[in-house]
């Protein structure tokens, strides 16, 4: 790699993040960071081995009825590497990249949620603040074991009374003479913890700050040897019933200050850098699962018949066929844009996971809903799988971060820069106001108005886009420049109080998640395009299903758009309180 592509690396910011200032890398765009020769030959070989061996030994229906994964499923994925899949190789692991990583994530997925419910837990945030944090001596003590799968890895944080609010969580850890720690709260829902004998436990500590104690959080390394650990009874699940979820007790267990992972005080930190990387994976996931149930949903339509003619006929069949089709793509574009920049070195991949996360979930969950209506009778009946897996999916729209938590996270993480941006704005009341002092405010308030216009002016951004999408790069143009601008108005309206508002929040974060969207597809179709190996029929294909995700994202976006200056935010308001009051309908059509 030259000096040039090193800088390069090292200057590769977010592009969620750019979304915001109305801004778009095109270098970190195109080409669509399709697989290399090398990374293809991998692919193939493990995803092939994974699907014999669930193909083979996974009963997916069985395990859900017994809630259990059997020892020997365990064992098989461990012995195929999949415990270790990001662990370097000189510590027992595979080390692949993140594309690879969730490709092989993706294959587990597309057999059985509990399965891949089980590798995530354990290695995408179970021991992931180890590989991430862990002195070069804690990594070679715990990893070697933990991806060979002989130790398994579970994630300590949520609490009875601390969920999306993680750092209010109560667990105490307190300082003993010594340097050890004593340990004392519990945990809950924690998946893989009955079974693991490695835990990432998040926990307050004490620390002095200009001469007053103050609680932070730190990360910490528990083992289910130590006295004091204890497990709740297995929780009865709706969906993903063979994957373990139980909670976990601490009473007293005392830790050497050798198990204390990273800094202490920097654990919210670590927590946060940890499901960061977890919401990629479940993403990966999701795509997986999508493609599974949506070859089930088509060969059903293909060979069922009604009124002589095949389902495929029917033109609202054939309409859930082609949104499932084009979701599907979306996603995955989505998550392999996201996993490539990451492989080409960018560090801020925050805002691009959680959407891989919020886009695919609710996409997966879409999708297993209309292939359940292609199915109708037999997919609500459990002799059929889709049943199973609409349970199963449904928690990936509350796993690693509620999709309404990861809304407000998206919009106030994105504003953050645009907001310091106009600081020096924002200390005037209000333009109006301040135009009444023209020579104190006219550097600031003109190129502010420059940069303005300039948004507005619909612009080519995407100039590397190939020529068929050339309509769709126009269109993102002109949204994207909608969009920003709709970014200052929000800061300008709320100021800081914008905290307390959600709705305008989930709207940016709305807007952002599709402009995401459209990028990745436009920049994996344009390579598709352009590619002269493939076929005229596969590259036909990929063009209908970039156009219809452009226009589904589109629509989406103007929906977002439109609601940000008209909507019914205080009727809403108004209305949940009363229901509140009622303690729900509280009607009677007897009485009303």
């Amino acid at each position: 790699m030259s000096d040039k592509e090193k800088e390069k690396q090292e200057e590769m910011n977010s592009v969620v993040g750019g979304l915001f200032f109305g801004e778009v890398d095109e270098d970190a765009i195109f080409p669509y960071p399709h697989f290399t020769q090398e990374q293809k030959e991998i692919g193939k070989e493990f995803t092939d081995a994974i699907s014999k061996f669930a193909t083979d030994n996974i009963n997916a229906e069985k395990m859900d009825e017994e809630a259990e994964i059997p020892q020997e499923v365990m064992e098989g994925l461990a012995a195929l590497g999949l415990c270790g899949l990001g662990v370097p190789e000189e510590l027992g692991g595979m080390g692949l990249d993140y594309t690879l990583y969730s490709r092989l994530f993706a294959e587990v997925a597309a057999h059985d949620g509990s399965t891949a419910t089980f590798i995530g837990a354990h290695q995408s945030i179970g021991y992931r603040a180890l590989l991430n944090e862990g002195t070069q001596e804690q990594k070679e003590k715990w990893l070697p074991s933990l991806a060979s799968g002989e130790k398994i890895a579970a994630f300590c944080l949520t609490e009875p009374g601390s969920g999306s609010d993680a750092y209010s969580i109560k667990t105490k850890a307190v300082e003993n003479e010594d340097g050890s720690f004593t340990l004392t709260g519990q945990k809950l829902w924690i998946t893989n913890a009955g079974m693991a004998e490695f835990y990432t436990v998040f926990a307050k500590t004490d620390h002095e700050r200009d001469g007053e104690k103050i609680e932070k959080i730190s990360c910490f390394i528990v083992e289910k040897s130590m006295e004091g650990v204890s497990f709740g009874e297995k929780e009865n699940k709706m969906g993903i019933r063979a994957s373990e979820t139980r909670a976990v007790y601490f009473d007293g267990v005392k830790i050497p200050k050798e198990n204390v992972l990273g800094e202490l005080g920097k654990g919210f930190k670590i927590a946060m850098n940890v499901l960061n990387s977890g919401r990629l994976s479940l993403g990966a996931g999701c795509v997986g699962g999508m493609k599974t149930i949506m070859k089930m949903a088509t060969e059903h339509a293909v060979g069922r018949k009604q009124f002589g003619q095949s389902l495929t006929e029917f033109g609202m069949i054939q309409e859930k066929l082609a949104t499932m089709a084009a979701l599907t793509y979306a996603a995955e574009s989505v998550v392999y844009m996201t996993t490539g920049n990451m492989c080409k070195g960018m560090k801020d991949y925050y805002l691009e996971t959680a959407v891989c996360k919020v886009f695919g979930s609710e996409s997966l969950w879409e999708v297993v809903d209309t292939s359940l209506q292609i199915a109708a009778g037999n997919g609500y009946m459990k002799e059929y799988p889709y049943e199973r897996m609409m349970r199963d999916s449904r928690i990936n729209l509350i796993f690693e971060g509620t999709n309404e938590i990861l809304r407000c996270f998206l919009s106030l993480s994105g504003i953050r820069g645009p907001s310091e941006k106009l600081k020096e704005l924002g200390k005037i009341s209000n333009v109006s106001k301040a135009l009444e002092d023209p020579i104190k405010s006219l550097g600031v308030l003109t190129d502010f108005a420059k940069n303005r216009i300039t948004k507005m002016m619909p612009t080519r951004s995407l100039s590397k886009a190939h020529p068929r999408l050339e309509e769709w790069a126009s269109e993102f143009s002109s949204m994207l420049g909608g969009f920003s601008i709709q970014v200052e108005n929000t800061l300008m309206k709320y100021g800081k109080n914008i905290i307390g508002n959600e709705h305008p929040q989930k709207r940016l974060a709305n807007m952002a998640i599709q402009l995401y969207v459209m990028i990745a597809v436009i920049s994996r179709t344009t390579s598709i395009l352009n590619d002269e190996k493939l076929d005229e029929e596969k590259k036909e294909y990929c063009f209908n299903l970039a156009q219809h995700s452009l226009r589904r994202a589109k629509h989406e976006f103007v929906s977002n758009l439109k609601e940000m200056t008209k909507n019914i935010d205080k009727i809403e308001k108004e209305l949940s309180n009363q229901v509140a009051k009622n303690g729900g309908y509280g009607l009677d059509i007897i009485d009303f």
